[in-house]
């Protein structure tokens, strides 16, 4: 039970620290957070995130009820870790460009439009909306969880929770900086943590690839 746990605990671990690089990216979600918040208020702006995580639980349930046979074989596993870790490779060399040229810096832009459905389900439809989030799923998502499933339900809920948590700490932030009337991180500091994470996409992808490649 004490290595089954570990390996849940690292689960979660990887799983929140590659959520958070992908929730400190600027996009659609976070626009419509930032102008949700200002137009609705913070619990409102926070109410997207329960539509956010219903979206990825409904999600993740599929994957354990539908994808648990398919994802034992050898053949699916070795695909997966070689396109996820391509992917992780990919988003962390992106990230790491972007911060040490002050690219991926968040710049205020236009407000989104004001959506005719409620928090939650506003949460939903911008996931949905988001290509990025759909690859992200595709890919990663179905690597970590397919790892998730490998542990047992401890290791599906440890990648739930530090997936979710990861949006919660920094959307949480976003909310009540914006709510508070302040900006966002300040430009040196986020590109610091953007590029620590970017490292560590980095690290992580080559070790799904050699993993695919029966190297480690």
């Amino acid at each position: 039970m004490s290595g089954q746990l570990a390996q849940a605990l690292a689960l979660g671990g990887a799983a929140f620290v590659v959520g958070l690089s992908g929730a400190m990216s600027p996009g659609p979600y976070l626009t419509v957070t930032i102008t949700r918040t200002m137009t609705r208020g913070a619990l409102s702006a926070a109410l997207m995130l329960v539509g956010h995580a219903l979206l990825e639980g409904t999600l993740l349930i599929g994957f354990a009820f539908g994808l648990q046979n398919v994802l034992r074989h050898a053949t699916v596993a070795t695909g997966l870790a070689l396109v996820g870790g391509a992917i992780l490779l990919w988003m962390g060399q992106d990230l790491l460009r972007g911060a040490l040229s002050g690219t991926i810096v968040p710049k205020a832009g236009p407000a989104a439009a004001e959506s005719r459905f409620g928090p939650i389900l506003q949460g939903i439809t911008v996931s949905l909306s988001n290509p990025y989030w759909t690859l992200w799923w595709a890919t990663i998502g179905v690597k970590l969880a397919s790892d998730g499933l490998a542990i047992g339900a401890l290791g599906v809920v440890a990648f739930f929770i530090g997936h979710q948590l990861a949006d919660i700490a920094w959307y949480g932030f976003v909310i009540a900086a914006v709510s508070r009337g302040r900006g966002l991180l300040p430009e040196r500091p986020y590109r610091l943590i953007i590029g620590a994470l970017a490292l560590f996409l980095v690290y992580l992808g080559g070790r799904f690839v050699l993993d695919g490649l029966g190297v480690i």
